[in-house]
């Protein structure tokens, strides 16, 4: 499907079309950059590919988010992340707990690193409440003037927070983050290969991503 939707975009197919074809590329896409960054976890540990796994877990809906931001698409942006939350929050660990209480009786975690993650998803539920009870409170004239700036500020501090909570799991208390786990299974790929297949990955959906966004409106307009 990536072929087709670059020859569709030099040829001009319907938006729509354009929309279910970036669309098809872009899921098998999203699993290609999760392998890759599973391969690169055997060698880095399972602390880096945690984090590797929740940046580029989460660049997917970034890519899209700024192409439709380009684009005004506003409503977009703000389901894309809501996906995303309600997707990490319930979805994913929501499976991993059913799947693993299925095979294991009894589950263990790290209760200090659930602390922390439960701090940081607090911080962001604030950091999301703040300027959505502004957005209900004043009147939009003032929203577009006097507090304009007030999304950015509550942006850029959950972004330092983000920054000081690497800080803090990578380096000032690393020991906390010390588990021992058993390392099941080995790497297919090399690290180079990983990598290399992590990147392409990465930029072939900022392209089919243009796509996607190109055709929300089309789609939109179709389905009503």
């Amino acid at each position: 499907f990536i072929p087709i939707s670059i020859i569709g975009k030099f040829m001009n197919f319907p938006s729509s079309v354009m929309f279910i074809l970036a669309a098809l590329s872009i899921i098998p896409l999203a699993g290609i950059m999760g392998e890759g960054t599973e391969e690169i976890s055997f060698y880095t540990g399972p602390k880096v590919g945690g984090f590797l796994n929740a940046t580029f877990g989460n660049a997917t809906e970034l890519i899209i988010s700024f192409f439709a931001l380009k684009q005004g698409l506003f409503e977009v942006v703000k389901s894309s992340i809501s996906g995303a939350i309600i997707g990490n929050i319930l979805l994913v660990l929501g499976a991993s707990m059913l799947i693993g209480g299925v095979k294991h009786k009894h589950q263990k975690f790290n209760k200090n690193i659930v602390e922390v993650s439960s701090s940081m998803l607090l911080f962001a539920v604030i950091g999301l409440c703040i300027p959505a009870v502004f957005t209900h409170t004043f009147n939009n004239s003032l929203l577009n003037t006097k507090y304009e700036g007030l999304s950015l500020a509550v942006a850029v501090i959950m972004f330092i927070l983000y920054i000081l909570s690497l800080v803090f799991s990578f380096f000032t208390h690393k020991e906390l983050y010390n588990v021992s786990y058993e390392e099941e299974g080995e790497a297919k790929w090399s690290l180079k290969k990983a990598i290399i297949i992590l990147v392409l990955a990465t930029v072939i959906i900022a392209i089919e991503s243009e796509f996607l966004v190109d055709g929300v409106e089309g789609i939109t307009s179709k389905l009503g």
